[in-house]
């Protein structure tokens, strides 16, 4: 019975856990009901490359080559079958590339600015990157083999031997523009690859390093623990990678078909000639007519660099020059497009490309001296061009994209009806290729405006580069609005294929009924059909028509598909036989060639999205980041361009990480963009919000001192910062109004940490900044200022100008004494120490050690004024320039620097006149240095004491040591979620705790924030202060014998007792470490000289006084009688007085040595 109900208990909790469940994923599916991209989106702008998972549209298809190209020709089987894998081929190669090579190559041995390679780094770099030369490797001589196999192929096919054109009798006379646009873009991968090598210096002088390592590690391969044939098998594969790593791969493969006796005949060629030089003519041509229009299809200027290979291989194979048609449109090309930018950073300049590339002999072609001529008048119309093109069509694009963005959003509803789907589809299609086309042309203004510039050496001016920044805002606008409705698109994609598909089957359909009539018609005895008005008649004529016939019955199988690339290529190669064998596609081929050109977008999408919106080239142009945050900030209304820059930027971290570059890279980069981000957004933000709220309330209650007029000063709503979402850079998020609130918050603590009385100016403020910006700020609250026991550290920092002038520090024990003028009617005195500070901390919180070195600071500050002043006195200078001089005299001297010339330095600054209180100025400035001093050793005890807070809190928590998780433990046991959420909660506090105190080095801080102003040119004259040190030694010496002579005295001069003063040392090293003249001041050796004289002077008085200790027997006696002779016992006392205070003064001394040295320690 227990048992039953045991079970019944289990079954109850599982169905409530069910039921739970059930109810949290009925609601989330209530959400993604309406837009499953909106349910819960942490930020407005998504980025593709973030996300978990992604759709790719991609069409494949698993049929093989032949398999597709089966017909009942064999010819034609053949025909195409051969140039479809060739040009496949090419097409996989040429994409290999561009994914895994090309980037790679161009990033390769980058690192960050301040990055230094060590020893051995650039072999070890090699090494990594071996198998990315392999590939490399790979694919150069694979594409050599391919390319030259369609060379031979498309030879043979226009060859006038008849025994080689039996089997394609009927393609000699077709125009193949699919075949040679493949042949130009394997050159275009062979010119790339030149390029990137030429441009990477680091790729040949990493292989040398590597090679010179490896002929090392073969002279004595078991000393590097590797097996002989190992490295004999590393070293071939080092050695063909190195060979393809030259320049010049382009020109080797043109001198390699040229010397292959298998395509000698080229030269004989005709008909191949022409036919090469026809398709690139009529390809420029083709590009030209959409070039700088909404037309121009995305790589199209890609392609004319590959049109120019082939006429650089023309210009080697053949000695005569281009026909005049064919020149006018090299020139046109040359004069219009004078630079096109390939892959990344790659640029070609053209004139230069065809003068490095083609024979010598066509350095004399006029036409190309006339281009010569006009270079640099054709480059700056270019670039005159490119910046009308960014003034004047911004706007046109800029209306366009508004219009394209409303009607795009409203395509992509959900599916209408099924009447209206095709219409629906047709719309689609229509929105999708002229969103590509935007941004196409969007990214071609942006990045070759930029790269004209760059490349011209000429400024962009200030509005230009406005502009810029809008096109690139506009240009991620389009990444996003594809990747908003990307999932729409992805169903949709295809059903546009097969719409796409069906349209050109509407055109060949008509043809293929007219080539069956015409056969039918044919086969009949005396009938003329169609066929016979072919240039050639009977059994050819046949034979064309069949082989026509069976080229549309191909074309129709190849759009049955999903638009593979396979089916592409195939079909373009049956319209080119089509074309070329009959008359029938002539009208209508050019409504064929756009339908094909949009089946080649809508199947490539995904691939063509990223390629036109990718901003990644903003990489090697980063200095313009702050330029463009600067200007979004300067007009509030531009705050949603922020996470479209940022996004635009961060295309540079997707080109590094696919470059595979080390982490500091990738780090540097991305600290690059958040610091540009805090400089030029965040920080100015902060301020101007800080200024207003307190202009508001100081208006209100200053009336007449201070004025707010907005019809005079401007409104700025700078509320629309606070409302953007996170801005994500990566791997992390930087939530502007978070910032703003943590600034906000530290700064009205710290302003009323400083002046308590005005907590209710800062809470005005504080409520003022909730309503205007929405701020949720902590509470304005301070506790109170008194203690159990000991001195307030918050009143210290209050008054620490009075603080370390009535104190002196003890660097030893930490604690700061009262000086006994400061409590003449008092019987004991103050002291401070750690457990003070300690007690302080635990009552207002570990936040008042960053306001205490704050003060600290604001003190130092004021203090070097001072310093910087005594140092311009023109009698200091003269005393310290004469030392100066000295000094250079005398450097590397080992006695070091004279004691008589430190005490004649002290002699002669004692002639200036008095200050108050009857000290001398050197006095004066003793005890400014003193006060700088004991300011440092507040910040010192007040780190101490907050060590010694964390660690009073801390006592019964495990050693950091050991390192035990709460989490990990609570996980062990099994205990419940809130308990291992518990532990997590209170690792992440306990590393806060340690981390906030035990990593901040307080003296960095306050050292390098001096160091660069006060070393400055600015600041000549502090320079020989290091040559002033010996003189204030020999006064703080004095001074201290003084004081701690006074302390058993009871007259009044014990007011100025005092027994330690090491805020003196402590000043001291610290003002020669801002300085840098501490190496200066230790080659002057001043404590070995000050004790070495100190110690002749009192061998040489102790000699006088030990007459007749020094000997024995008859001579000590004379001795005796002599010295006896010349001292009297009075003299002899004083002698021994002497030595006495003489020893007190060498003691004092050695303390200030130590203490000095102790003080330099604390500060390194």
């Amino acid at each position: 019975m227990d048992a039953v109900v045991l079970i019944e208990e289990q079954r109850e909790k599982l169905r409530r856990v069910v039921d739970e469940w059930r109810g949290l994923i009925v609601d989330n599916l209530s959400q993604l009901h309406d837009n499953p991209f909106e349910a819960s989106a942490a930020i407005d702008i998504g980025d593709i490359n973030t996300d978990p998972i992604h759709i790719l549209a991609d069409p494949k298809d698993n049929s093989s080559l032949l398999c597709l190209v089966e017909t009942d020709n064999v010819s034609l089987n053949k025909f195409i079958t051969v140039l479809a894998y060739d040009c496949l081929e090419i097409s996989r190669l040429s994409r290999q590339a561009s994914k895994n090579v090309y980037t790679q190559l161009l990033l390769f041995g980058h690192s960050s600015s301040h990055e230094v390679l060590l020893e051995g780094e650039p072999q070890k770099a090699f090494g990594h990157s071996l198998s990315l030369f392999m590939e490399f490797s790979e694919i150069v001589c694979r594409l050599r083999e391919v390319l030259n196999n369609l060379v031979r192929q498309v030879d043979s096919i226009y060859s006038a031997d008849t025994k080689n054109n039996k089997l394609c009798a009927s393609f000699t006379t077709i125009h193949m523009p699919s075949v040679f646009s493949s042949f130009a873009d394997g050159l275009t991968v062979f010119l790339i690859m030149d390029e990137i090598i030429a441009q990477n210096g680091h790729i040949k002088h990493y292989a040398s390093l590597f090679m010179r390592m490896l002929n090392a590690v073969k002279m004595e391969p078991v000393k590097f623990c590797m097996a002989a044939e190992n490295v004999d098998c590393l070293e071939r594969v080092v050695n063909q990678c190195d060979g393809v790593l030259e320049i010049g791969l382009f020109q080797r493969f043109v001198q390699d078909l040229m010397l292959n006796e298998s395509t000698q005949k080229l030269r004989s060629n005709k008909r191949f000639l022409e036919e090469n030089f026809f398709c690139l003519r009529e390809g420029l041509l083709d590009i030209l007519s959409r070039l700088d229009s909404l037309k121009e299809v995305p790589s199209e200027r890609r392609r004319i660099v590959g049109y120019m290979a082939l006429f650089i291989l023309q210009s080697w194979l053949t000695v005569d020059p281009p026909e005049k048609k064919g020149a006018r449109v090299i020139v046109e090309v040359l004069r219009r497009l004078p630079v096109v930018h390939a892959d990344n950073n790659i640029r070609f300049v053209l004139l230069d490309l065809l003068l490095a590339q083609l024979p010598p002999s066509m350095t004399s072609w006029s036409p190309l001296k006339e281009v010569m001529k006009e270079s640099a008048a054709i480059k700056n119309h270019y670039l005159l061009k490119m910046d009308e093109v960014l003034s004047r069509d911004s706007q046109t694009i800029r209306a366009s994209l508004t219009s394209w963005i409303a009607a795009f959003h409203s395509s992509m509803s959900p599916m209408m009806q099924l009447s209206e789907a095709q219409a629906t589809l047709e719309i689609r299609t229509k929105q999708i290729i002229q969103g590509l086309l935007l941004a196409n042309r969007l990214q071609h203004i942006l990045r070759s405006t930029i790269d004209l510039h760059v490349l011209f050496e000429i400024p962009i001016k200030k509005e230009k580069l406005k502009s810029l920044c809008h096109v690139s805002v506009l240009l991620k606008a389009v990444e996003n609005v594809f990747y908003r409705k990307h999932f729409e698109i992805s169903q949709s994609l295809p059903h546009i294929i097969n719409l796409v598909q069906s349209h050109i089957e509407s055109l060949l359909q008509p043809v293929k009924a007219q080539l069956e009539q015409d056969l039918s018609r044919r086969s009949q005895p005396n009938n003329m059909t169609f066929l016979s008005s072919l240039t050639r008649s009977g059994k050819d004529a046949d034979t064309k028509a069949i082989d026509s016939l069976a080229a549309v019955d191909l074309a129709l199988k190849m759009l049955q598909g999903g638009g593979s690339d396979t089916r592409q290529v195939v079909f373009h190669l049956a319209v080119d036989v089509i074309n070329g064998t009959s008359g029938h596609l002539e009208t209508d081929h050019s409504r064929v060639r756009k339908l094909i050109s949009k089946l080649a977008l809508i199947a490539e999408y995904d691939t063509v999205v990223g390629a036109v919106t990718n901003c990644s080239f903003l990489y090697w142009r980063r200095e313009m980041m702050s330029t463009w945050f600067s200007m979004v900030y300067a007009q509030e209304d531009r705050a949603l361009w922020l996470q479209y820059l940022v996004n635009a930027f961060c295309d540079g971290l997707r080109l590094l990480k696919v470059s595979k570059v080390n982490v500091s890279s990738l780090d540097s980069y991305e600290m690059e963009i958040e610091k540009s981000l805090a400089n030029e957004i965040i920080e100015p933000l902060c301020r101007d919000i800080e200024t207003d709220l307190r202009l508001h309330v100081h208006s209100a209650h200053l009336k007449g001192s201070v004025n707010v007029n907005p019809t005079k000063t401007g409104l700025r709503d700078l509320s629309w910062y606070l409302q953007l979402k996170p801005l994500r850079i990566s791997s992390k998020y930087i939530y502007i109004k978070s910032r703003v609130e943590n600034y906000l918050n530290a700064a009205f603590y710290n302003h009323a940490a400083m002046a308590p009385h005005d907590w209710k100016t800062y809470s005005e403020m504080r409520h003022l900044a909730e309503q205007k910006y929405g701020l949720e700020l902590d509470d304005i609250h301070l506790p109170g200022q008194k203690l159990e026991q000991g001195v307030d550290l918050l009143e210290i920092m209050h008054n620490i100008h009075i603080f370390v002038a009535s104190h002196t520090y003890n660097i030893n024990t930490q604690v700061f004494i009262e000086k006994v003028s400061n409590a003449p009617n008092r019987k004991n005195l103050i002291t401070v120490g750690v457990k003070h500070v300690a007690n302080s901390i635990r009552t207002h919180g570990i936040g008042i050690i960053s306001t205490t070195v704050n003060f600290a600071y604001h003190f130092l500050a004021q203090k070097f004024v001072g310093f910087s002043q005594f140092l311009l006195d023109d009698h200091i200078q003269s005393c310290l320039v004469k030392e100066y001089r000295f000094w250079k005299g005398n450097k590397g001297n080992p006695n070091g620097y004279p004691y008589e010339r430190a005490e004649t330095v002290k002699k002669d600054i004692r002639k200036v006149a008095l200050g108050d209180g009857g000290l001398t100025s050197l006095e004066h400035f003793r005890h400014l240095i003193s006060e700088m001093g004991n300011a440092l050793g507040l910040v010192r005890m007040v780190r101490s004491g907050g060590l010694n807070y964390s660690s009073s809190t801390c006592g019964f928590v495990y050693d950091m040591k050991s390192r035990v998780s709460f989490e990990d433990a609570s996980r062990e046991l099994n205990l419940q979620e809130a308990v291992i959420e518990a532990g997590k909660i209170l690792d992440k506090s306990l590393d806060n705790q340690y981390m906030s105190l035990e990593k901040t080095n307080y003296f960095k801080i306050l050292t390098n924030v001096f160091s660069q102003e006060l070393q400055s040119n600015e600041n000549a004259h502090l320079r020989e202060f290091f040559l002033l040190v010996p003189a204030l030694t020999i006064n703080a010496a004095e001074a201290m014998l003084e004081g701690k002579d006074k302390i058993l005295k009871r007259s009044r001069d014990a007011v100025n007792a005092i027994f330690t003063d090491d805020g003196f040392v402590l000043g001291v090293a610290y003002i020669l470490k801002v300085l840098g003249q501490e190496t200066q001041f230790d080659s002057l050796h001043w404590f070995t000289s000050a004790t070495q004289h100190f110690k002749k002077k009192i061998f040489h008085l102790e000699g006088d006084t030990e007459a007749g200790q020094t000997r024995g027997g008859l001579s000590g006696l004379n001795l005796w009688n002599q010295k006896n002779l010349t001292v009297s016992n009075e003299e002899t006392q004083n002698l021994k007085t002497d030595v006495r205070q003489l020893q007190k003064y060498l003691a004092e001394l050695e303390l200030i040595q130590f203490g000095f040295v102790c003080a330099r320690t604390f500060l390194y």
